[in-house]
């Protein structure tokens, strides 16, 4: 349900827009809303089902090609409240459900340059969190030390500067401190960028899913690749070898 607090939300964002970056990128970023809730009503993907394990990796492989940024996780909007308090732009304001994911235990991993923020990434430890970082009903193991991600996006002016593979590395590491062993998440066939970002850490594909939604009625199905789980790239399409 959309809450009348996410719809003044979503009202400042986009008055933000037309004073910072004008009209053209306000309808922009509204079109892509307008689209995100239209896949809450109907929606059809194909995705590729990875696993990653969480083992050391040399940090220094995953630094974004930035002169400098800072990284802040949040945990709960009362973290939000802090870091907007110091200046850094609001996640909530940018991302208009950043609120409830937060209140189901979803966290955020936060890249700013300056008080701008450029990227952001999900991750949940339970069931009740997995559900803000990706719907897709994916099996994930919480109960046996697996963890889930999603949720990422980057700033178009930051594309191409490796965020996504440093907020990779960051979410990784977090969940290895905490004791996980493995991470699941699922990636659109045509993602090319993500099927990329995600082969620097060597993961397992071990599956394809396609998942239907239409007036709140789902369809998931999940099979093994045909030729048996692969490493690093997915197939170049489904039911082919990379």
């Amino acid at each position: 349900m959309f809450r009348f607090r996410e719809f003044g939300a979503l009202v400042r964002r986009a008055l933000s827009l037309l004073r910072t970056e004008g009209l053209t990128s306000m309808l922009r970023h509204t079109w892509s809303f307008a689209a995100y809730l239209g896949g809450r009503i109907v929606l059809s993907r194909t995705v590729y089902l990875y696993e990653h394990s969480l083992v050391p990796r040399d940090r220094s492989r995953f630094l974004p090609r930035l002169d400098s940024w800072e990284l802040r996780i949040l945990h709960s909007n009362e973290d939000a409240e802090r870091v907007s308090a110091e200046g850094l732009e609001d996640l909530r304001a940018a991302f208009v459900f950043a609120r409830r994911s937060l209140e189901t235990g979803a966290v955020a991993f936060c890249v700013y340059c300056g008080t701008e923020l450029v990227h952001v990434g999900w991750l949940a430890v339970d069931a009740r969190g997995r559900t803000a970082v990706d719907r897709i009903p994916f099996d994930v193991a919480f109960d046996a030390g697996q963890a889930c991600t999603g949720g990422t996006y980057t700033k178009p002016a930051f594309r191409g500067k490796g965020l996504m593979a440093y907020g990779y590395f960051e979410r990784f590491e977090y969940l290895r401190a905490r004791g996980f062993t493995s991470s699941r998440n699922s990636v659109e066939i045509g993602n090319v960028s993500s099927h990329k970002a995600h082969a620097k850490f060597n993961p397992t594909i071990y599956g394809i899913g396609w998942y239907r939604r239409v007036l709140g009625r789902t369809h998931w199905r999940a099979e093994a690749l045909p030729g048996g789980p692969c490493r690093g790239m997915p197939p170049d399409r489904p039911g082919g070898r990379g």
